[in-house]
């Protein structure tokens, strides 16, 4: 969430301690809300608590890993928190960069959470090739059965996917993806408008990404003090322990799309 700094008006995140710009006390910081995680330690034990195998999924909570096939969250030398997706060649897809330590995490999490659920339709899969070849009668039926339930699943996965939110720099130019919906800063009446972007941008969004906090070094205005911002919503439902149990049997991240950004 972004406060404004009673100092020096910047706009800065509520889980910092001061203000980047002027160094004053953040008097609004807020360390966590509603029981929701919101730094890597919490994230780590709320894991835990659920026996969520990550070294199966592939997922290192705190650990700048380096091997392909993995997505995970760690804080770099420099203080930022990095949110990054290791594809199947090796290469790495950034997904955040920046201080805010909450918004890493819900990032990580929300990639958790639909992995599994990814995972819960790998294995229904590869359930029902096992029932057909015992009962091929009923193949049509498990076929069309499997097929719906995967386009399910898979458009409630995506649904949340795309560029993450932040500033990205293309062509000179700054941008800013919000919710999956793009902002160009507009040099002559000085404010950030809805704009459409090119397939470039659109499909290698990763490689122009610059970060989630905002800069004075861009030049443009901070687009969290536009009208077309939208706080962050990180309370979504942690507590609903059904959405982390994907039907008992071993993780197999065969199942995940290791080629995509994302």
């Amino acid at each position: 969430m972004k406060v404004k700094c009673e100092y020096c008006d910047s706009y800065i995140s509520d889980t910092e301690a001061f203000c980047p710009n002027c160094g004053a006390p953040n008097t609004h910081m807020q360390r966590s809300a509603s029981g929701v995680p919101k730094t890597i330690p919490e994230l780590q034990s709320f894991c835990t608590a659920r026996n969520l195998p990550l070294e199966q999924m592939r997922f290192f909570i705190g650990e700048d890993y380096r091997q392909p096939r993995a997505y995970g969250v760690y804080q770099d030398a420099e203080g930022q928190f990095v949110v990054y997706k290791n594809k199947a060649d090796g290469s790495r897809a950034v997904r955040y960069r920046g201080t805010d330590e909450a918004y890493a995490v819900n990032e990580i999490y929300q990639k958790l959470k639909s992995e599994i659920a990814n995972q819960r339709a790998y294995q229904s899969g590869r359930g029902t090739t096992r029932v057909r070849a015992q009962n091929n009668k009923s193949k049509i039926a498990l076929i069309i059965f499997g097929v719906v339930f995967a386009l399910y699943v898979l458009l409630s996965i995506f649904r949340g996917s795309g560029p993450a939110n932040g500033y990205y720099n293309y062509n000179g130019d700054y941008y800013y993806s919000q919710n999956n919906s793009w902002y160009a800063y507009d040099t002559n009446s000085y404010t950030w408008i809805p704009s459409s972007v090119d397939d470039e941008l659109s499909s290698h969004y990763s490689d122009y990404y610059e970060s989630y906090d905002y800069s004075s070094g861009y030049n443009v205005d901070d687009f969290s003090g536009s009208s077309y911002y939208v706080e962050p919503d990180y309370s979504s439902d942690w507590d609903d322990d059904s959405d982390w149990d994907w039907g008992g049997s071993d993780w197999d991240s065969g199942g995940s799309d290791w080629d995509s950004d994302w």
